[in-house]
Order: C-alpha cells, then sequence, then structure tokens
C-alpha cells in the first residue's frame, strides 16, 4: 500500500490536545486510526508561544522532525535547542520535554513504531 498524506489532507481532523499539555494541539497523518496504515504512527504538533510538552517517558522509540520555529529539548535534564531541520532521536523510556519560549509556533512531526498513538503510555 502507498498513500500520500498533508496538511490539505487533514484539514477537516478536529485538532486534538490534552489540559496536561497547555499551548500543544496534534492531528494525525499516519496512524491505523484514521488510515489503513500499520507499524508506525505520524503526526504533526504544534506548541503555540510559551506552552510544553513536559516531563515525560515512554516505551517505544519516537523521532522528532522540527518543521518551524525553535524550542527548547529537555533531555533527562539537559537543555538543548532545537530548530526548524533538525531531526532528533529519543529511546525507549528516556525522559524529555519540550517548550516554546519563542513568539513563533514550534511546528515537528513525531513518529512512533507503532500502528496507533494511542498505544503509547505516556509516563511521568
Amino acid at each position: 500500500m502507498i498513500f500520500v498524506k498533508n496538511f490539505k489532507s487533514i484539514k477537516d481532523q478536529e485538532w486534538s490536545s490534552t489540559k496536561k499539555y497547555p499551548g500543544v494541539r496534534y492531528k494525525f497523518l499516519i496512524d491505523k486510526d484514521f488510515t489503513k496504515s500499520s507499524g508506525l504512527s505520524l503526526g504533526v504538533c504544534e506548541i503555540a508561544p510559551g506552552g510544553e510538552l513536559i516531563l515525560h517517558y515512554h516505551a517505544p522509540n519516537e523521532i522528532y522532525v522540527v518543521n518551524k520555529g525553535k524550542g527548547i529539548l529537555n533531555k533527562s535534564g539537559e537543555d538543548e535547542e532545537i530548530k526548524k531541520g533538525d531531526v532528533v532521536f529519543i529511546s525507549a523510556n528516556a525522559k524529555h520535554a519540550l517548550r516554546n519560549n519563542e513568539k513563533e509556533t514550534l511546528e515537528f512531526y513525531w513518529i512512533f513504531p507503532t500502528d496507533r498513538f494511542s498505544e503509547v503510555t505516556y509516563l511521568y
């Protein structure tokens, strides 16, 4: 199977969010709950200025591909700036957080080696 997804193809999909992550919203591009895919879940996440994904970890590896803006990545207690064009590998159970201290929205893709994002249990 081969298919193409982009922002236009998900324009009618509602943004998801949670109170645990103020200023953070996301949509799904490749995910078994939305497509006929398997083996990977990929979505787009926006973090508004001042927003933050708080410190967490999860069993599967994860990749971020930064598409827009800048942010501060907390790598198990060590901060590093990430920006458009950066790719971040996060190993299984590595504690991480991401905050946007800039005036522009931070946008990135996440990729999990799971059929569904809903299979990923976030731990704190």
